[in-house]
């Protein structure tokens, strides 16, 4: 299933963008990403749906909390940095 990984600076970073973004209906969930991601030790990610990216970008960017980086996978355990 496809989704993407929405990267930030901490653990306390991600649970901020999951709880806003679950406030406005969307799905996700926060977890360390997967190695080679991130080359910061401390990095968590958020997951959201393929068709929830658009969504969720703009509900984060109303709450001033934008992603390091965001990158795409269609399940299959590659990913691609989505500028």
């Amino acid at each position: 299933m496809p989704y993407y990984l929405l990267l930030c600076r901490s653990i306390t970073y991600a649970q901020r963008m999951s709880r806003a973004l679950e406030r406005s209906g969307i799905t996700s969930r926060f977890f360390r990403p997967p190695m080679g991601l991130s080359d910061r030790g401390c990095s968590y990610a958020v997951r959201v749906g393929e068709r929830d990216l658009p969504a969720a970008l703009e509900r984060l960017r109303a709450e001033g909390l934008m992603p390091m980086r965001v990158f795409y996978t269609d399940g299959g355990g590659a990913f691609s940095e989505v500028r």
